[in-house]
Formats: C-alpha cells, sequence, structure tokens
C-alpha cells in the first residue's frame, strides 16, 4: 500500500488533486477517511480505465466462423457421451469439483426488495432461486457421495444480506461450512474528461466491477488457495437468475476434462437472428463471444445448409474452467467496458449532490474465453436448461422462467411415469427442490420413496423400508 506521500504524488501526476477539496473545507477527520478510501485504488488498473476512456468506440471484429458444437447431454446416447458422463461423475465422487454461482445484484428489476437469489420463484411453493439451487446441490451430494463445495459470489450491495438470508434459513441443510460467500471488487467511476468522482467529500463514487471480476475475487479472498489445498481441479459456474440451469452437468464437465479445455461454455441454439443474446463463435482456432449488436444484421441473419442460423450459439453464461485458468485470469488484464450514464454525486462546488455525466467500468466473465488455448461449446436444449428471470414482464420474465419450470416438471413427471395423486392436466406443477437431477433420477427413486402431493407439489413423503 502506497504511504501518504506516494498517494498524494500519485492523485498529482495524474491530474486529480482537486478531489481532495471538498474533505479538506470540512477538516482533518474527513481528509483522513477520503485517504483511507483512495488508498485502496489499484493505479495500474486505474491507468487502464483512462485509457480505456480515451480509445476509440469503434470495435474491430475478428474474421469469425461458427464453433464446432457438442451435442446437449440429454440428447445423445453415443458412446462418446456415455464416456463424458463417466468421467464427469468419477470428477465429482473425488471432490475435484466446486460450484461457483454469481449472485451479486438485487432484484428491484422484479419489483422485490432484496438479493436476486432470495426471489421466491418457486410456481406453487415460493422457493427462492437460490433454495432451487441449494437442492440441485443437496441432491448431487447424496447421489455422489461427496461433499460438493458451493462458493456463491455476492455484490457489495447485497453480501451481509445474503449472508443472512442463508444464515436464517440453515444454509438449506447444506451446512456452513461447505459454503463460501465470496464479495466481487469495485471500480470508481470516472467523469468524462477522467476525473474521480465523489459520493461525499470522504467517499469515492464506486460500482461493482462486472462478472469478469469473479476472478480476481476468487483470487483476493483466498478461496482459489482454498480450493487448491481441497484438489479441485474444475469449477461449474452459473448465474443466479436462471433457475433451470443444470448445476454441475456431470456430461458437460466430462466433455471439459476429456478435452483438457481450459474454459468451456454452454450455450442454446439462436432461432431468432433479432434475439438478444451473446453469440459464442470461432476466431481461428480459438473460441470468443460476440455481442449480438456487434453483428451487422445480414451476418447475423445468415443461414447454414441444415436451414438453421449459421451464427447460433447463443451464450447462456454457464461456464467450466480449470482451477490453473481461473488462477491465471484472476491476473490478466481483461478488457474494460464502459457504461456511460448519469451518476448521482457530487457536483462541481463539492458540497450538493446531483446527477452529472459519469462512466462506470466492468469486465465480463466471456471475455476470457479467447485467452483458453481449448475451450469445448456444448448445446444445451433451452426447454431444459434455460429460462432466466430478468424482467417483471416480457421477455425472460418472472412468468415465462415459471412457466419454463412447469413445462420441464410436466416432462419429467411425464418420462418417470408418477402416477396417481399427481395431476399433468393442471395449470400449474412443481417438484419440489432437491427431489431429482432429473428424469432419471425421478424413475430411479420411484421404488424407494414414496411421493406426497400437495395442491400439485411433488415431493418426498418417507423412504419405504426394504
Amino acid at each position: 500500500m502506497l504511504s501518504r506521500e506516494e498517494l498524494r504524488a500519485a492523485l498529482q501526476d495524474r491530474g486529480l488533486s482537486q478531489v481532495w477539496l471538498p474533505a479538506e473545507q470540512i477538516g482533518p477527520e474527513t481528509v483522513n477517511r477520503l485517504e483511507g478510501d483512495l488508498l485502496q485504488i489499484d493505479w495500474e488498473l486505474f491507468d487502464r480505465q483512462r485509457k480505456a476512456l480515451r480509445r476509440s468506440k469503434e470495435r474491430t471484429l475478428p474474421v469469425i466462423t461458427p464453433p464446432t458444437l457438442v451435442n446437449p447431454s440429454k440428447k445423445d446416447g453415443s458412446l462418446e457421451q456415455s464416456a463424458a458422463r463417466e468421467m464427469g461423475e468419477a470428477a465429482l465422487r473425488e471432490g475435484g469439483v466446486a460450484i461457483l454461482t454469481v449472485a451479486g445484484g438485487q432484484a428491484s428489476r422484479l419489483g422485490f426488495e432484496g438479493p436476486k437469489g432470495a426471489f421466491p420463484l418457486g410456481n406453487i411453493s415460493g422457493a427462492s432461486l437460490f433454495q432451487i439451487m441449494a437442492g440441485q446441490i443437496r441432491r448431487m451430494r447424496e447421489v455422489y457421495a461427496c461433499n460438493l463445495l458451493w462458493i456463491i459470489q455476492t455484490g457489495p450491495g447485497n453480501h451481509e444480506e445474503t449472508k443472512a438470508f442463508f444464515e436464517k434459513r440453515n444454509h438449506f441443510g447444506l451446512g456452513a461450512a461447505s459454503m463460501r460467500f465470496v464479495c466481487q471488487g469495485t471500480l470508481p467511476a470516472l467523469s468524462p474528461k477522467g476525473q474521480l468522482l465523489l459520493t461525499a467529500p470522504d467517499k469515492l463514487f464506486r460500482n461493482p466491477d462486472g462478472h469478469g471480476g469473479v476472478y480476481r475475487a476468487m483470487k483476493m479472498s483466498g478461496t482459489l488457495a482454498e480450493l487448491r489445498k481441497l484438489q479441485v481441479h474444475t469449477l461449474f459456474y452459473c448465474q443466479v437468475d436462471n433457475p433451470l440451469a443444470w448445476i454441475g452437468d456431470p456430461v458437460f464437465i466430462g466433455h471439459h476434462l476429456q478435452q483438457e479445455a481450459r474454459m468451456s461454455v454452454k450455450v442454446v441454439e439462436k432461432t431468432n437472428p433479432t434475439e438478444k443474446v451473446g453469440l459464442v463463435v470461432a476466431d481461428g482456432d480459438r473460441n470468443t463471444c460476440v455481442e449480438y449488436s456487434d453483428l451487422a444484421e445480414e451476418i447475423q441473419a445468415e443461414r447454414a445448409a441444415d436451414g438453421g442460423l449459421k451464427y447460433r450459439a447463443g451464450n447462456i453464461a454457464i461456464h467450466a474452467f480449470s482451477l490453473d485458468f481461473m488462477e491465471e485470469m484472476a491476473e490478466a488484464n481483461l478488457p474494460l467496458h464502459l457504461a456511460r450514464k448519469e451518476i448521482y454525486c457530487l457536483s462541481s462546488d463539492g458540497v450538493t449532490l446531483a446527477p452529472r455525466d459519469g462512466v462506470k467500468f466492468e469486465s465480463f466473465v466471456f471475455d476470457a474465453l479467447p485467452l483458453a488455448r481449448k475451450s469445448v461449446v456444448q448445446l444445451a436444449l433451452r426447454e431444459e436448461e434455460f429460462a432466466p428471470v430478468k424482467n417483471r414482464e416480457g421477455v425472460d420474465s418472472i412468468q415465462t422462467s415459471r412457466e419454463s419450470l412447469t413445462a420441464r416438471s410436466k416432462d419429467w413427471i411425464e418420462i418417470a411415469q408418477i402416477g396417481a395423486p399427481f395431476t399433468l392436466s393442471s395449470k400449474v406443477v412443481e417438484i419440489e427442490s432437491g427431489l431429482c437431477l432429473g428424469p432419471a433420477d425421478l424413475t430411479s427413486r420411484k421404488q424407494s420413496l414414496e411421493w406426497f402431493c400437495n395442491n400439485q407439489i411433488l415431493g418426498l413423503k418417507r423412504r419405504v423400508d426394504g
């Protein structure tokens, strides 16, 4: 950490000395508090922020081709898929896998106060997004007889609230010792001219550093070092707003391990050229992700020989990482993305708060993909694995996500041939969180379990002796 004199020099060298003025007008204690905040700045990263602010807005896109796609885990019963499943399941049983869920956002866009993971999405039970995922992890521990570690990346605005949410619910039976809460970092926002902004005379305006900050947060928290000691070699990554995510999919993990991949990605087939999702494409011998807005409409609309879109691999933010690669990315200079917007902060008079033009910076987790010398791109069935809840109404909304949960539950129950007292003709159906990992698991439990049906919720009643 810099000394007081070095901090003053760092600010002066960058033309930022005016940041002291509001604090100096109040007194030494305020100056000391501001100094403590300024000492947290990573000056190498700050200089990259200013460089990104000055660079051209135009992006030069690579020469792209469609990526090689692996078949969905539940669609292809080939020997290759079976071998991948066996390898993935072995890694799970041996304790070589950990789950990483990004959950740094608030649910304000859904009309709910609290962390997004606390949002009650269950069609009938009101189970939260966290509870739905916790059930999967609990069942995986049963099936694979492992102590599967669950790491949740929080944000500075919901870290303590998220921890309290789990503590109040006894960590959904998972045990506090097998969970980790890692808070993502922040970056100072800047004025369009590269000046620091203040929310108070003694406090910088900061914003979360984006989901790409997960690499550094995992290192700074000591979690990567802990995983190394636990002999974890693979991390399965997903975001909390997708309740259909197949957490720890052994087939996906198996393909990742078979190919000795550094970072792998699941995608869904994009059927509409105008769908607003990032695209995974090939750039030479590396895969990369491009924003849909960066591709010309005619490129997005191109068709392949089978009649589908040529560029169809829609990114759904499900990844597998080797621990080695995540450690490398914690030190990498991933691109900084700019968001220009009004920021409520101290005005130029240094006294009043007012909206000012500002620039927020963040990095994206998928920007590491082209840095992986080997990666697997696997298709996922949209109806099985992707139904994000991002909006209160409309596309990717509470309603569409719940409808997808109901549709998948009905499919699983029908495949497993669960009979009375369950009524598939009901408009709303729910499978109790943690009851099964899929239709095959549900089928396997038919002979050893009795079911209860409470208001169309299928769940475990009791174990049957023998």
